[in-house]
């Protein structure tokens, strides 16, 4: 639980939407990735690169059937990038790990739309 406090740091009374909102971009991961020729290369703040292939079959969503979602996204990244893709989305905190997962999956829905026939 947090401890009580009353210090005389905190200007809650002066604090706006704008504030917050650049608070928030200055705390936004830096995420980047490219594609590399079928494959989305990563790179998290800490310059620790995560590769995975651009393709994702229906065995691999049978596969979380059932599955918690944190145990979904572990299973799919596993299936998708294996072992080591896993191991590094995992380390990195949750909010690199999100921005890195929709950077992902923004990609991988681009190109399916792509492929629908017109």
């Amino acid at each position: 639980m947090a401890a009580r406090t009353t210090e005389p740091e905190y200007d809650f009374d002066s604090w706006s939407e704008e504030d917050e909102a650049k608070a928030i971009e200055a705390l936004k991961p830096d995420v980047r990735y490219i594609i590399v020729e079928e494959s989305f290369v990563g790179r998290f703040p800490d310059g620790a690169i995560v590769k995975m292939p651009l393709e994702v079959s229906l065995d691999d969503v049978d596969a979380l059937e059932g599955l918690p979602p944190v145990d979904q996204f572990k299973t799919l990244l596993g299936r998708i990038g294996g072992d080591e893709a896993t191991a590094e989305f995992t380390r990195h905190s949750l909010a690199e790990t999100a921005v890195m997962a929709e950077k992902f999956f923004r990609v991988f829905s681009r190109i399916a739309k792509a492929s629908l026939p017109e």
